[in-house]
């Protein structure tokens, strides 16, 4: 029986080491988490890499003496593998009490968020004081985001069925990008966060049908402007 390989691809590609925001992103969710009593995932979905039995522990954020909770709109939620209690958010509050969490974790979410005030009153009331917020995004101005743009929310599950195979219409939800661009952080953060964002790479895993293709982007993208690559990595800590 083969051994399956240690750690995550990326980290041993040249093209994408040190750009694609998978490596700093899940390094540090969990660099934080280990200092953490109470994690929340916000937007934490069914988990379907997980249960997909994709080979990726580092996404499971439990840990001895630590409480993972995962929050979402869709109560498909509870499905989660990773966590070690789901709860329903109904309406805007969260179902968190104030000062609850020590970290907010939020991966591919905050392009579907509708109410980017909301969400960000809501993350600062459950934070404590000196808790962080670690979340991955897609870049507004990206050449991702363009295309998406492009085409309606209605036709997103078709168009990602071939270049995502395996990916299943229930896992596609609407596209906003009202919380995806440096100004718009700003906008919402500077008041109660310490933050900063980095811009990284990650348009090649849309090309994965077409690997000279993907190799290609992986090659060119780091050398695009900021504003023009895939993702956006926002680490943001609540002022004391």
């Amino acid at each position: 029986m083969a051994e399956s390989p240690l750690g995550w691809n990326e980290v041993f590609s040249p093209a994408a080491s040190g750009f694609d925001s998978l490596v700093p992103f899940l390094a540090t969710a969990q660099l934080l988490a280990a200092d953490a009593s109470v994690v929340v995932e916000v937007g934490c979905g069914r988990g379907a890499m997980v249960a997909a039995g994709n080979p990726r522990p580092f996404q499971d954020l439990r840990g001895p003496g630590r409480q993972v909770i995962g929050i979402d709109i869709d109560p498909a939620g509870k499905q989660n593998p990773a966590l070690d209690e789901f709860r329903l958010i109904e309406g805007d509050r969260w179902p968190l009490s104030d000062g609850e969490a020590d970290l907010a974790v939020s991966d591919w979410t905050l392009e579907h968020v509708e109410n980017p005030t909301a969400f960000v009153a809501e993350l600062t009331r459950v934070l404590r004081p000196g808790g962080a917020f670690v979340a991955r995004t897609v870049s507004r101005h990206s050449l991702l985001s363009l295309a998406s743009r492009s085409v309606p929310n209605a036709k997103h599950a078709r168009v990602l069925e071939k270049i995502q195979p395996g990916r299943e219409a229930r896992d596609v939800f609407p596209t906003m990008y009202r919380m995806n661009t440096r100004r718009d952080l700003a906008a919402l953060l500077d008041r109660e966060f310490e933050w900063t964002v980095a811009h990284r790479g990650g348009l090649h895993h849309y090309a994965h049908p077409w690997p000279r293709l993907a190799r290609a982007i992986a090659v060119v993208e780091p050398r695009l402007p900021q504003t023009l690559r895939t993702t956006l990595v926002i680490y943001a800590r609540k002022r004391t």
